[in-house]
């Protein structure tokens, strides 16, 4: 491309004017002649007898020069279009890019990416436990309900007594506001076990009394994940996944569950579970209010299968 600033090109001839400084020479004057006279426009070889034909000569060849002028000037116009003008646009692969250009990511195979739904699907929604805002009071055990073979009574209710789940030993200590406890319990593994128990709900006047099945569900659960000598497994606050509470029914009673997989730290060092499932079903019974408090191995597919049998086995006396 040359630059438009510098010097032009070749200058093209003059025609309108002759080759020295004097005037230009003039046309014949054909309108005004006689057919008897002839005023020759210049000398020539001929002399003044050839000057008319030798003007008729002189107009034409004029008359082409300007043509040709004409055309040299509009054949530079054309030439300087097609070979100095600027140079061809081409086709941009930036930005710019139009919309009937192929792009080659459109072509590329999207990439699978799973969403949120399917990871909770699939892993359970997390849930850090609340703190209970009770004193979580732990009361002196006082059984008073009479064993049969076969169940776990205690509080004015029962479960089903699973094989493979050893009953008698008072686990006490474990559970806030409860009396009239029995348990049924199997080992896991490093010295923990699972543990499933029915008891009466007492709850101290000084604290306000029994608020309800709904507040008591919550308040032993929380308590149960809080607890100073769980905090080494679960942590603080616990992390819960599957989370649930609502209410329900027990043998025709009303009742409120809570119940959530608390899951286990990494200084737990547990091998064969990473987490521990936990039941609480507060009845208001006939006797008084009553509780089951149960939990299972996660991991342990017999456990945790036992757990949901006796819930299911859950009735009241």
């Amino acid at each position: 491309m040359n630059d438009r600033n510098g010097p032009g090109g070749p200058e093209l001839p003059d025609f309108s004017g002759g080759g020295g400084s004097g005037p230009a020479p003039q046309l014949p004057d054909f309108a005004g002649r006689s057919e008897g006279s002839a005023t020759p426009s210049a000398p020539g070889p001929d002399g003044p007898r050839g000057g008319g034909r030798r003007g008729l000569w002189l107009a034409a060849g004029l008359g082409g020069a300007g043509c040709v002028t004409v055309l040299i000037i509009a054949l530079a116009l054309v030439l300087s279009q097609t070979f100095f003008g600027p140079d061809p646009v081409e086709p941009s692969t930036g930005a710019g890019t139009t919309s009937t250009q192929e792009d080659p990511e459109s072509d590329r195979p999207s990439e699978y990416v799973p969403t949120e739904e399917e990871t909770d699907e699939a892993e359970g929604e997390i849930t850090m436990a609340e703190q209970p805002t009770v004193e979580c009071t732990i009361l002196e055990n006082s059984p008073s309900t009479e064993q049969v073979a076969g169940a776990v009574r205690g509080g004015g209710l029962e479960f089903t007594a699973v094989d493979g789940w050893d009953v008698g030993t008072d686990w006490s200590g474990s559970s806030a506001y409860q009396v009239d406890a029995h348990w049924a319990h199997q080992a896991v593994e490093n010295g923990w076990y699972s543990t499933s128990s029915v008891a009466a709900v007492e709850w101290p006047q000084e604290e306000g009394g029994y608020p309800g099945a709904k507040e008591t569900a919550r308040a032993i659960f929380q308590c149960g994940v809080s607890r100073e000598d769980v905090q080494a497994i679960y942590g603080s606050p616990a992390e819960l996944v599957d989370y649930r509470e609502e209410p329900t029914t027990i043998d025709g009673h009303p009742a409120w569950v809570v119940s959530a997989d608390v899951q286990l730290t990494d200084a737990a060092m547990f091998h064969t579970t990473d987490a521990w499932r936990l039941v609480v079903i507060v009845v208001d019974a006939p006797a008084g209010p009553a509780v089951f408090h149960g939990g299972a191995a996660v991991g342990h597919e017999q456990q945790v299968a036992d757990l949901e049998v006796m819930v299911e086995s859950l009735r009241v006396l």
